[in-house]
Order: C-alpha cells, then sequence, then structure tokens
C-alpha cells in the first residue's frame, strides 16, 4: 500500500445547492492496492459508487429518511491524475423534505488504473 504521511482528507462533504456536472461512463477499472492517508483507506471508484447509492437509498427512503433525490449518484469530473494514481469525487444532490434545502454530498475515490 502507498502511504502519504500528514495529509486531510475530507471523504465527505456538504455544500449548498447543485450544479451540473460531467457524468463518466462505466466505472473506472481499478487495481487492487488503496491509497492509505493516515488511518484512512480511500475507496476505488466502483467503491465510491457502491457506498454513494447505499447512502443514497438511506437518506431518501421514503418512510424513514429526510431527503428527496435531485440528482442519483455522478462523477463530479473527469478522473485527475496524482503520480501513478488517479482520484476524482462522487457526489449525490438531495433537498431535505422539511427545510427545502438543497445539499450536495461527495465521496472522494483514489486508485491506480488498470
Amino acid at each position: 500500500m502507498y502511504r502519504l504521511p500528514s495529509i486531510a482528507i475530507i471523504l465527505v462533504s456538504i455544500a449548498v445547492g447543485a450544479a451540473e456536472a460531467p457524468v463518466l461512463t462505466g466505472t473506472m477499472a481499478c487495481a487492487e492496492e488503496r491509497f492509505v492517508a493516515g488511518d484512512r483507506i480511500l475507496p476505488s471508484h466502483g467503491e465510491a459508487m457502491l457506498q454513494c447509492r447505499q447512502e443514497e437509498r438511506t437518506l431518501t427512503e421514503v418512510a424513514s429518511g429526510g431527503f428527496e433525490k435531485e440528482r442519483s449518484c455522478y462523477d463530479v469530473d473527469s478522473p485527475a491524475p496524482h503520480g501513478d494514481w488517479h482520484y476524482g469525487r462522487i457526489a449525490m444532490d438531495v433537498v431535505e423534505r422539511h427545510s427545502g434545502d438543497a445539499y450536495t454530498f461527495e465521496t472522494l475515490w483514489m486508485c491506480k488504473p488498470l
């Protein structure tokens, strides 16, 4: 595993509003090796997309979720290189049922492409 000392990485962030963003077709093929930053192991593109979809289902569940889906899980932009690694963000846009406030939740992914 590749270790990067002393780095602050935000895995999930909240931003008010939702903007249009490019959508990648398919899942980026990643090697098994994972990027490690401190005690965080960053997910691959596929793992991050799966995590986003699971969180989206929980947040927008009709009986117990507090949000309405505005835009399902999508790639925020094209993957960017970082040495041998590629990284990007996957986001979902939701609207809080009670207040009507819009939020975008993001997950960072990083992997070595195949």
